[in-house]
């Protein structure tokens, strides 16, 4: 590829032509290369890309005459989007482009975005869209560290608008390209962990002791997202220890919160071998967007409003029960150490005595759902703090330290772009 760096440009040439044209001179303007490849199903370019759509469809194994003939837009779509998404990894792996700029309206973006998924974070990535204001980022980023430019206007030919869009999506990946991979800095032992707001003081004071020590802490929001990219990320980095101060996307999953994780959060780092240190952080609630959001049959609970888009519904005895049994079911499947660290005085800022949530009988229900059923060998400490108590996080940090001492290393050498 030389020296000079390469841009991936994406869109459906048969509708986006023109912009993509104007991206690919923007960018060469710039002194940068670019690689055109056209997803488009339709129409005939307007000009020939540099990987054009019969190419794209053969990556996953198709042809584009028949999927034609067959008449299912569908069909197309997906073959269409499964292609990419090889192609894009394919030309990763093989150092072949350098970042990724995408253009489309509701399809194309789409279509784009699983691609885009599908590299590492880290490697510069943008999707500039005409659907993301209305639909929502979440959808287009996924787990990725994906930049998202709304359109404002459609993305239907070139004017003042949007020249001065595209121009500024130019700038920004050339710009990311152009910032270079961050100097290799000396591998230091890594501990994951999830955190909440509502569990901040426990795990910033645990993150200083630990990096203190020279090791290196990264820390994942568990609102859903976050501990899809926890799990994702120790597929692909792997981790010393993972420590979880927040178990809520397991009561959202169980009780259609707005928070879910899916079905086997907290099962990857057992499965992969990885010790944990395990809390009942945040187990106290689910988590909702504003008042609206709430279910009807949840409206007349114990809500907690805590912005204009967080609300949050403390669980009952019963709820937080089925928590504890299923946090047990998932750990007693860990082929790694499991330290289980209760705090007696409360699960997040607040469930302690004076606070909203603040209920003693639900969170023992937990505890004893939880205890109660933990196969032997792993190991249980109940301590009368409250998780955010500074005495509770130098607990932990202890524990972390002696499960260092104890487990052979799970973290691998972070990938470069």
């Amino acid at each position: 590829m030389g020296d000079r760096k390469r841009i991936a440009l994406i869109g459906t040439l048969d509708t986006k032509g023109e912009e993509l044209r104007f991206l690919k001179e923007a960018i060469e303007a710039r002194g940068l290369q670019t690689l055109v490849i056209d997803i488009g199903l339709l129409g005939p370019p307007p000009f020939r890309p540099d990987i054009s759509r019969q190419e794209v469809l053969r990556e996953a194994g198709l042809e584009l005459a028949d999927l034609l003939r067959g008449g299912d837009e569908g069909e197309a779509i997906e073959g269409m989007t499964q292609g990419l998404a090889l192609l894009l990894q394919r030309l990763h792996r093989q150092r072949e482009i350098d970042g990724v700029l995408a253009i489309g309206g509701g399809q194309g973006s789409a279509m784009a975005s699983r691609g885009l998924q599908g590299l590492p974070v880290g490697f510069p990535k943008l999707l500039v869209s005409t659907k993301v204001a209305q639909a929502g980022a979440g959808a287009y980023v996924g787990t990725r560290d994906i930049l998202i430019a709304p359109s404002v206007a459609d993305i239907a030919g070139l004017n003042r608008l949007t020249k001065r869009v595209l121009q500024n999506a130019a700038g920004a990946i050339v710009g990311m390209v152009q910032g270079g991979v961050i100097a290799e800095e000396e591998d230091h032992p890594l501990i994951a962990m999830s955190m909440l707001g509502t569990t901040t003081a426990c795990g910033l004071r645990l993150k200083d002791r630990l990096e203190a020590d020279g090791l290196e802490v990264v820390v994942f929001h568990a609102l859903g997202v976050g501990g899809r990219a926890m799990e994702e990320f120790l597929q692909e980095e792997g981790a010393e220890v993972v420590v979880e101060l927040a178990v809520n996307e397991i009561g959202n999953y169980l009780f259609g919160g707005l928070a879910s994780a899916g079905p086997h959060r907290m099962e990857v780092a057992g499965s992969l071998g990885i010790p944990q240190v395990v809390t009942p952080g945040n187990a106290d609630f689910i988590n909702f967007l504003s008042p609206d959001t709430v279910p009807p049959r949840y409206r007349e609970r114990r809500l907690h409003r805590h912005n204009p888009q967080a609300t949050c519904m403390r669980l009952e005895a019963q709820e937080m029960e089925l928590v504890g049994r299923t946090m047990a079911e998932k750990l007693n499947r860990a082929r790694a150490p499991v330290k289980v660290i209760v705090p007696l005085k409360g699960f997040s800022i607040w469930d302690r005595e004076g606070g909203v949530f603040y209920d003693p009988k639900a969170d023992r229900a937990l505890i004893e759902a939880l205890l109660g059923n933990l196969r032997e060998g792993i190991e249980v400490m109940e301590v009368e703090l409250h998780i955010n108590d500074p005495e509770f996080a130098d607990l932990l940090y202890a524990e972390v330290k002696r499960t260092l001492e104890l487990a052979p290393s799970h973290h691998k050498k972070t990938r470069g772009r």
